[in-house]
This record gives C-alpha cells, sequence and structure tokens, in this order.
C-alpha cells in the first residue's frame, strides 16, 4: 500500500507542479476580492464557510469527528465550520497521511507532523504561510515573535512555514515509580542512587514482596521497548543527540554507552528486567500491575499515577509512588526527559488548493487567541467545565472518568491541532501523587537541558534524515541484541558501525546548525 502511495504521488507532483509557485501573497491576492467589513468577535467571514481537514492522530484513536462541541463551538464564533475527510477505519495515521497526499486531493487543512508538513510544503501540497500570518494572523504572528524557539523551529529549510504548531505546556512528563507497598514490607526505601536501584530490583525478584509464594514478580518493567534507552542515563550515558555545554554530542558514541548497555544486559540475565520488555507493548502497565507483579517503572506521571486509583480495591495495599532519578555513576541526579514546548512536532497545514487560503489563517489565528486556547484547552463553558473564579473547572463528569484525557478528546478537547496547550488542564485531574512527583521533579531541576529547535539548510536537513534513520535502525537493533543476550557486547565494533553510517557527519551538521542559531 505503500509503494502505490509512492506512485500515486508522484503523479500528484506532476499535476500540481504548475500550480505550486504562488508566493502566499499571490495566493492572498487572487482569493482576498470579497470586503469582508462588519464582521464581528471572532468571525472569519459574514457568511458561513465550510472547510475540509483531515485531522487522524495516535493511529485512530482520535480523527476529526464533525460533531465535536469544541469545533462547533468554534463555528458558532468564527462562522467556520470543518468536515473531518480522514478515513475512520484506518488504524494506521502515517498511512492514512500518505494516502492522502498520493491522492492529490489535499483538503483546505490538514493536521500532521513537522516532518511531513515540511517535505510536502515544499514539494507544492501546502500553502507557505508567512505572508498570510504577517498580513491576517495576528495572534499566531505574536507568538512568532515573542516565543524564544518558535519561529525557528516551524521554519523549513527554505525559509518558509508551511505549518502552524501545536506549542506544549509543563515541564514535566516522566518519572520513577516504585511499589511502595512492596519497599515497606521487604523494609526498604526508595533507591537513591543506581547502585540501591540495583538492590532493590533483587530484592523483589527474590524476597516476594506480592506474597503468593512464587518467585513471579517483574522487578523492572516498561509499556514501551525504547524507554530502555532512557536507563543509559544511570551510568551517565544518553541514547540520542544532547547537549554538554555548547557541545552537541550522541550518546550512543561514547563509551559511557558500552558500559550502560553492559549492565542493562546484566539486568536483564538476571530477571531484574521483564523477560517480555520489547514485545509487551502497551498494555504491560495494565497487566504486570494489573496481576501485582509490576515494581518499578519510568514513566508518565499523570497517567502512571493514575493506577492508584483504577488498583485501589483491586490489589490490597497498592501504592505505586514516585522517587528522585536515582543518583547515576557520575554522581548527578537527571531525568532524561523532559516536556519540550515543541515536543510533538505537529501542526496544521493549509492545502494548496483551498479556494480562500486567507480565511483558512485567520481561522488558525483564533485558536493562538486566549479564546482559542481556552476552548481547545477546557472544551465548551457549562458543557465540559465552568468558570469559577474567573478560571476554567473541569466539571465532575469529567474528572471522575478513568482517563481523563480520553474522555476529553470525545469534545475534540487536547487534541494535537494548533494551539498554545494550557498545563493548568492537566493539574486539575492529576493523582496527588502525580503532582508531588512533579514538584519535586519541577524544584529540584532534575531534568536534562533539551536541545535547542535546529533550523538547516535543504541539503543539510537532507543528508541529516537520511542519516538519522540509519543511527537509529542499527542502535535499536544492537541494543535489543545486546540486552537479550543474543549477541556478545562488542562497543568497539559498534562504534566503529556507527562512524560508518555518518555519525560524525551528523553531529557536525548539528554542531554547526547550534553554533548559528547562538550567533542570532
Amino acid at each position: 500500500m505503500k509503494k502505490a502511495a509512492l506512485i500515486l504521488f508522484s503523479v500528484f507532483l506532476l499535476i500540481v507542479g504548475g500550480c505550486s509557485n504562488n508566493t502566499s501573497s499571490e495566493v492572498d491576492s487572487n482569493n482576498n476580492s470579497e470586503s469582508e467589513k462588519g464582521l464581528t468577535g471572532f468571525q472569519v467571514s459574514k457568511e458561513p464557510v465550510d472547510m475540509k481537514i483531515h485531522l487522524h492522530h495516535f493511529d485512530g484513536q482520535v480523527i476529526f469527528n464533525d460533531d465535536w462541541p469544541t469545533f462547533k463551538k468554534a463555528a458558532e464564533l468564527t462562522n467556520v465550520s470543518l468536515q473531518g475527510v480522514a478515513p475512520k477505519t484506518s488504524t494506521d495515521s502515517q498511512e492514512a497521511f500518505n494516502l492522502m497526499i498520493a491522492s492529490g486531493e489535499i483538503p483546505d487543512l490538514v493536521q500532521g507532523t513537522k516532518a511531513d508538513l515540511m517535505k510536502y510544503g515544499k514539494e507544492g501540497a501546502f500553502l507557505p504561510l508567512n505572508d498570510l500570518i504577517e498580513e491576517h494572523a495576528p495572534n499566531i504572528k505574536k507568538y512568532l515573535n515573542e516565543m524564544e524557539g518558535l519561529e525557528e523551529f516551524a521554519t523549513a529549510s527554505d525559509g518558509k512555514l508551511y505549518f502552524v504548531p501545536f506549542i506544549a505546556d509543563g515541564e514535566a512528563q516522566k518519572g520513577w515509580f516504585v511499589r511502595q507497598d512492596w519497599l515497606d514490607k521487604l523494609g526498604l526505601k526508595a533507591p537513591q542512587t543506581t547502585e540501591e536501584l540495583y538492590e532493590v530490583l533483587k530484592a523483589f525478584k527474590e524476597k516476594d514482596p506480592n506474597g503468593n509464594g512464587k518467585q513471579d514478580e517483574i522487578p523492572y518493567f516498561s509499556r514501551i521497548s525504547e524507554s530502555l534507552g532512557e536507563l543509559t542515563i544511570l551510568w551517565g550515558a544518553r541514547n540520542d543527540l544532547y547537549l554538554d555545554g555548547d557541545k552537541i554530542k550522541y550518546g550512543p558514541y561514547e563509551e559511557k554507552y558500552g558500559t550502560a548497555l553492559s549492565e542493562l544486559a546484566k539486568w536483564y540475565e538476571e530477571k531484574l528486567i521483564d523477560p517480555e520488555i520489547f514485545t509487551r507493548g502497551a498494555k504491560a502497565r495494565d497487566i504486570l500491575l494489573g496481576n501485582n507483579q509490576g515494581g518499578i517503572t519510568h514513566d508518565w506521571f499523570g497517567s502512571t499515577a493514575g493506577y492508584n486509583n483504577l488498583l485501589k480495591d483491586q490489589v490490597a495495599g497498592f501504592k505505586f509512588e514516585t522517587f528522585a532519578p536515582p543518583e547515576n555513576s557520575d554522581g548527578e541526579k537527571i531525568e532524561p526527559t523532559v516536556r519540550d514546548p515543541y515536543g510533538d512536532k505537529a501542526g496544521i497545514a493549509i492545502g494548496y488548493s483551498t479556494k480562500d487560503p486567507v480565511k483558512a489563517i485567520k481561522y488558525l489565528d483564533f485558536f493562538y487567541s486566549e479564546e482559542g486556547r481556552r476552548l481547545m484547552n477546557y472544551g465548551v463553558e457549562g458543557e465540559t467545565y465552568d468558570l469559577v473564579d474567573g478560571k476554567p473547572v473541569f466539571k465532575e463528569e469529567i474528572l471522575s472518568s478513568p482517563d481523563v484525557p480520553t474522555k476529553l478528546h470525545e469534545y475534540g478537547v487536547q487534541t494535537l491541532f494548533s494551539y498554545h496547550q494550557d498545563f493548568e488542564y492537566e493539574k486539575q485531574w492529576l493523582n496527588p501523587i502525580a503532582l508531588k512527583g512533579i514538584e519535586e521533579y519541577s524544584a529540584n531541576n532534575y531534568f536534562a537541558k533539551p536541545l535547542p529547535p535546529f533550523s538547516f539548510t535543504e541539503e543539510e536537513e537532507k543528508k541529516i534524515t537520511e542519516i538519522a534513520a540509519d543511527l537509529k535502525t542499527y542502535r535499536d537493533e544492537m541494543m535489543q541484541k545486546w540486552v537479550l543476550g543474543a549477541e556478545k557486547i562488542d562497543y568497539e565494533k559498534f562504534k566503529n558501525q556507527l562512524k560508518s553510517l555518518g555519525v560524525e557527519e551528523y553531529i557536525d551538521l548539528h554542531q554547526k546548525a547550534y553554533d548559528r542559531s547562538m550567533k542570532k
């Protein structure tokens, strides 16, 4: 199917090629002949406007629904109604996006990743937005001017903006969790160092903390196999690019990475790590915590702390509490994840064939206003929230849901659209244990310094994309082989292969981009 999509896309390029050379100002002059005098409030048009949107993310967990109250309210305010065109039966968001592109039938608005929207924008599928934003989108323009790194993040290698970003809010996202009831039973304390973490994992494996007379505990588990890479920080290593002072480095290309993988392989051999870590998948927390078998994990604060409520009647004495990152071999407590404002790398683009790009950008600009931001973060007043002392407070039927984010998605709230998220929405439904963990991690600033948004030339971007794919494939393949014991660890051979795949050029290209950004 993907091959077919590529063939169709080549045909699409032939069709679009002659239409994609307009600048946004040229498009504007041809489509903004109507004088929209007398508009009130957030109105985009005096007459109702219908637009189509492709919005399909989380592999079909969120697909645009024409009946979402959030967007119905937006239609009342702006006079623009959206109709979803993404396939509701598809469970592969990337495939749905590829087929939409390949068809050549690009709707007015398209939700997608930064990489896809930039790539196909440069090929003519989406309009450049620079002039449209400058002339018709004061709210978006304000963000681009005032939010550090946003314009650089959203600008493609040809100097044009092809999408309006989703901007995340907050800082803490992941942290360490341990079965506190197990620690209490065994007379242990939450581990403070990597060595203590190892001892706690061994105790969980050998001393039957779940009390069923079997050695069936899974000391460390994760629902995301790639998260093993995050554990390399326990030995001072990193799993990807990172910033060390003013130097860009690639963690797997440094000796500490070999040490980290050797230790993880040892932990796996001693059955301290879930034997199905690479295959158990997204239900790992449900299964292992629900069966009273899982001991320690590193995962999102909000959803993981929520198991204290979900399992309070199922597992006697269940306490799954946060603890600080263990001090690593370098004497540092570091949380390798941080909620990057642009970390979701998603947003909304305007299709090349939209009838009125001015109305489209004005519609998107609404969601960057305070009213639009509140609508996307909290929904419709009186339906999903009430104003209390001037602040939106979710209704009890929302807060009592076992999965608040999923419940909000039913209203079109908190979708990956184009707006600035408000972390206060999350604080309302977070378990007190999650809030305590977030406050501790934030107060102590455990977070690793995030990489800045990079701006590359077209040639650099092409080379980086090519090298990055090869590096990731090889890194993940070797991590799995080494941890599972399928292949003896040979770090020098691994490092030489990274070099042959272009890791030094990869680092150098990022360093040059970083140095350029520092001179601005």
